[in-house]
């Protein structure tokens, strides 16, 4: 979650997905006006405040189903304070806000925020199968640059399944 959108993905078992993602165009602050500036500072608040609502209405509707909450933990990932104020927010479901787990920030938005945010919350991520496999892989590459003869059986054996 950005000044420029929010992205919704899942990570489970060993398969990363996106589940719907919008992009925003939200005012930058503005210094001049004069006597608009109180104005143009209203209205740039009502739209963040706008974006948050609309987030945590689609926060809902990807991780709740049947008045059950149907994912484990939530990461909240963004640029700026946007995932603090959602996360404190009154708007944000009380049934997601428990399931937080962590904030990260991340540099990137959208997909290359959400790979990561991934990275990020490896730690806090530990038991799905995708880090595990990812931190594998990490681990037999470093090996791999002590032995070439390691990496070409490792590329050979991989392919084979």
């Amino acid at each position: 979650m950005d000044g420029n959108g929010a992205l919704f993905g899942t990570l489970q078992g060993n398969s990363r997905e996106v589940i719907t993602k919008f992009s925003v165009d939200l005012p930058k602050k503005h210094g001049r006006g004069g006597q608009s500036a109180l104005r143009f500072a209203r209205l740039r608040m009502e739209k963040r405040h706008n974006y948050v609502r609309k987030v945590a209405e689609t926060a809902v509707q990807c991780f709740i189903t049947d008045d059950k909450v149907n994912v484990t933990g939530l990461i909240l990932a963004g640029l700026a304070d946007f995932k603090t104020e959602l996360h404190q927010s009154d708007m944000f479901d009380p049934r997601l806000q428990v399931k937080v787990l962590k904030r990260v920030d991340v540099s990137y938005g959208g997909e290359n925020g959400f790979n990561q945010a991934i990275e990020l919350a490896a730690e806090t991520l530990g038991d799905v199968k995708f880090i595990k496999e990812k931190k594998l892989i990490c681990k037999d590459l470093k090996r791999s640059k002590k032995s070439r003869k390691f990496l070409i059986f490792y590329l050979y054996f991989s392919s084979i399944f």
